[in-house]
């Protein structure tokens, strides 16, 4: 892999964090959180989206905003019907000791990336729906919920405003399994990333791949032996996996600051993960979304390695497999 271009492209609030990336209608949409910092009491963030018709100029296209929440984590993708889908999460700063069970996951529609219809709320208050993959009209949204019931469901949605459960308990309570990325190969076969971090085993604290095949409810867990934060995944036309992942030193993610942004490489059938390119970042970071677009690998993320926290977009070059 080779960094072919990178440009910070909004450092307005003091704290512009976890992105994601679309193309949409021939456009380029970029969303992410606006905050004082990264989370905590009385920051109340809110959703910028911002457009670009190249990918060199960029400008504010909506803030979405709800008083007295903390609006985080903006996912994106375009629904089967043609409207682009927002996925966040209403996050609940007034009380940190009950932060998580609190939250409502909600969505956000659009049909042009300007004018937004919501906010939907979706699934079962206190599971934090992370993104929507869709495949053959039907979305796939894992929720998760922290604190002292800590579980995580399955759900399903057609119209990006109801999600209905449809496996509970994928992964056993205690797991602290949370952030997820998912694709679809053309056959239909699932692979899901899946964060988990655990403060008393590091070794149980690993990222895990999940396969499943239709209707998956059925899934094998591998180990992949690395400790992740903000996991992106897409699947090239070759076939392989590639992810974006923070990474912590000595693999620990309780080593909070010494992080940075990694593409790799996984491996379905052994397993595992392999680095493939450390992208300029530093501390606070990661988060990125991925695009394949014109052979190159378009991602967006964010970072701290020039002092304030702010959004880039990198272009990447990556070589195919025959």
């Amino acid at each position: 892999m080779e960094l072919i271009s990178l440009k910070k492209i909004w450092n307005a609030a003091p704290h512009n964090a976890f992105t994601d990336l679309e193309r949409y209608r021939g456009r380029w949409y970029c969303a992410f959180r606006e905050g004082q910092g990264h989370a905590g009491n009385n920051d109340y963030g809110k959703i910028r989206v911002l457009v670009s018709d190249d990918g060199e100029t960029w400008v504010s296209s909506s803030l979405l905003e709800v008083s007295g929440v903390d609006l985080r984590d903006a996912k994106l993708s375009v629904m089967p019907d043609g409207q682009l889908l927002l996925n966040s999460c209403e996050y609940r700063v007034d009380d940190n000791n009950n932060d998580i069970r609190n939250n409502q996951s909600v969505t956000y529609l659009s049909k042009d990336g300007k004018s937004w219809e919501g906010p939907f709320h979706i699934a079962d208050q206190g599971y934090w729906l992370w993104q929507t993959t869709w495949y053959q009209d039907v979305g796939y949204a894992l929720g998760y919920q922290w604190g002292t019931s800590d579980a995580t469901r399955f759900y399903q949605t057609r119209d990006g405003k109801m999600y209905t459960m449809f496996l509970d308990h994928p992964r056993p309570a205690g797991d602290r399994s949370n952030e997820h990325a998912m694709v679809f190969n053309r056959s239909g076969r699932s692979y899901l990333l899946l964060r988990r971090d655990n403060g008393e085993n590091i070794r149980e604290g690993d990222a895990l791949l999940g396969i499943a095949d239709s209707p998956y409810r059925d899934w094998e867990w591998k180990k992949l032996g690395v400790t992740v934060g903000g996991p992106s995944m897409i699947q090239l036309d070759d076939g392989r996996l590639l992810t974006c992942i923070r990474r912590y030193q000595e693999n620990d993610h309780r080593n909070w600051g010494s992080q940075w942004t990694e593409l790799g490489w996984i491996d379905p059938e052994k397993g595992t993960y392999t680095k493939g390119l450390k992208l300029p970042s530093k501390g606070d970071s990661s988060y990125a979304g991925l695009i394949w677009h014109n052979g190159l690998l378009w991602l967006s993320y964010y970072s701290s390695h020039e002092d304030k926290t702010s959004i880039y977009l990198a272009k990447i070059k990556v070589s195919m497999t025959a």
